[in-house]
């Protein structure tokens, strides 16, 4: 956003208080006249978003507008049941809040009513599904599924031919302990693959 623009904040957009400089000299009574006047809404404290319309009503914040903002544009991941789930590996998890890893912060946080776990972790720039199915059997205890149950799923998704083993393998070994790169070995070596 340049700061020649006068045009002011634009909706669906979160906004950290010191980005308002760019139409006043003081941003934070500049953030709290626009919530007076019902033009900003506040996500938590010192950050903001400009109300959207929606044929349904006012629209929340988009999730990955909320973190760019919070995390200052550091980069980060969204993980959890919407990515684990469609992977057929016997997860059907659902979670409360949005499980977040990024190079920032860890904890958890409530973005305009929205829950939020984030873990300060390593994760790959392009995750791909062997990233997330390691995630999965690093975090099986949270997606309520026994590590059995993944490798048989594992197996099978991989006889399928739904993986690819070289990322795989490698993805454990970038992203897993030892014991999820032995679990990875042997469910290829089920699958009747080389690993």
């Amino acid at each position: 956003m340049a700061s020649s623009t006068n045009s002011g904040p634009r909706p669906g957009k979160v906004y950290r208080t010191r980005e308002f400089r760019h139409w006043s000299a003081n941003p934070a009574r500049f953030a709290k006249c626009l919530v007076q006047e019902g033009k900003l809404r506040r996500v938590a404290h010192g950050l903001f978003y400009v109300p959207k319309l929606s044929r349904f009503g006012e629209a929340p914040p988009d999730k990955i507008e909320v973190l760019r903002a919070f995390l200052d544009g550091s980069p980060f991941l969204i993980s959890g049941p919407s990515k684990w789930n469609p992977l057929g590996l016997g997860s059907t998890a659902m979670f409360a809040s949005t499980l977040v890893y990024n190079t920032k912060r860890s904890g958890e946080f409530t973005f305009d009513g929205q829950r939020y776990l984030l873990r300060r972790v390593l994760f790959p720039a392009k995750p791909t599904p062997e990233f997330f199915a390691i995630d999965l059997i690093q975090h099986h205890h949270m997606a309520g599924v026994a590590l059995t149950d993944l490798e048989k799923g594992l197996a099978a998704a991989l006889s399928r031919g739904r993986s690819d083993t070289t990322r795989l393998i490698k993805m454990a070994e970038d992203f897993g302990t030892k014991a999820t790169l032995e679990l990875v070995k042997r469910a290829i070596e089920t699958a009747g693959l080389a690993a």
